[in-house]
């Protein structure tokens, strides 16, 4: 029907999980990489612009576990617009801090269930906006996925409506 060839090499069938475009499949859901987790925790705090780079890129490939990265990384982030004023400060370090607690136990992601509805949540802050997608099983809401960015220059400025608007097409555009 779909014309599809698969290598059997390639092919491991009955396995509990594994590890699929650098995130843990699992009987639980999908989980966060324990590598990535642990390669931010072990992480000293950044003394160079190359090493904040270094962090946000890692903390960015786990923002689908995270909610509300770019509220929380402001400060960290702040950083990367002006590399010639480098200063890590206790707001940098505070949120640092706080991905390292977070991503030590890091959530657990559903799969859709295709039978149960989706339940959208927005959030919206004076530089960042965040959604994430939920589902209720037994009367608990899962989340299914995190999505997070910072607002530009000219975004700040928007009315809450305008910004909640935003949100709800950017979370539309990133699914």
């Amino acid at each position: 029907k779909h014309n599809m060839r698969l290598n059997p090499e390639k092919c491991v069938f009955g396995v509990q999980g594994g590890k699929f475009l650098g995130f843990m499949i699992t009987n639980r859901g999908i989980e966060a990489n324990p590598e990535k987790c642990k390669a931010i925790i072990q992480m000293q705090s950044p003394q160079t612009v190359k090493q904040v780079q270094r962090l946000a890129g890692r903390l960015v490939s786990l923002s689908r576990f995270i909610p509300k990265l770019a509220e929380r990384a402001g400060p960290i982030f702040t950083l990367l617009k002006k590399p010639n004023n480098f200063l890590w400060t206790d707001q940098c370090e505070e949120a640092f801090q706080s991905f390292r607690e977070f991503l030590a136990t890091p959530p657990v992601l559903q799969r859709p269930d295709h039978n149960t509805d989706l339940l959208l949540y927005l959030a919206v802050a004076e530089n960042a906006i965040s959604a994430v997608i939920v589902q209720e099983h037994q009367r608990t809401q899962t989340p299914i996925y995190f999505i997070s960015r910072v607002l530009q220059d000219a975004e700040k400025r928007y009315q809450m409506v305008e910004k909640l608007a935003l949100a709800l097409v950017t979370a539309a555009w990133r699914l």
